[in-house]
């Protein structure tokens, strides 16, 4: 018995297969999300700066690239005796329809951040980013995009 069962089988592995197709209708599905709206570095160049009670401190001159790429800093002039500072791109808001960036802080807040334009901090310094992280505090690292009945876009930057 164990014979014929090897032989069949031996038999039905070596034997050329005839497969039958039977024509059908094949149905694919494709579901495709909304794809976010791609922000450049373009559109927020020259925006506004808005922070807590003023819509104007100031423009953003500049994005600081980390050492891998990434964004992680705007380079703000602000209305401060031509002083700048540097604010984290992951503390931002963005809306692109006011072409502006928000920060949930006081214009006092970030004064002690406040440079001479030619007097850049260093941004891998521990005191620096001790100080920045005490005036933007740090959460979650996501991007959020809020679209408005409108069509404009808010987007909420962070990396």
């Amino acid at each position: 018995m164990h014979k014929f069962t090897g032989f069949a089988c031996a038999l039905l592995l070596t034997s050329p297969c005839v497969a039958q197709v039977t024509p059908g209708t094949v149905t694919t599905t494709t579901t495709t999300a909304a794809a976010a709206p791609t922000l450049r570095a373009s559109q927020i160049l020259g925006s506004t700066v808005h922070l807590q009670g003023t819509n104007n401190f100031g423009k953003v001159d500049d994005i600081i690239l980390s050492d891998d790429g990434g964004p992680t800093y705007l380079l703000v002039s602000s209305g401060v005796g031509g002083q700048q500072v540097l604010m984290p791109l992951s503390a931002a808001n963005y809306d692109q329809g006011l072409k502006a960036v928000t920060y949930d802080v006081s214009p006092q807040a970030v004064q002690p951040l406040l440079f001479a334009p030619n007097a850049h901090p260093n941004v891998v310094d521990q005191q620096f980013t001790t100080r920045t992280n005490q005036v933007f505090p740090t959460d979650a690292r996501k991007v959020k995009i809020k679209e408005r009945p409108n069509g404009t876009t808010k987007e909420k930057i962070k990396n």
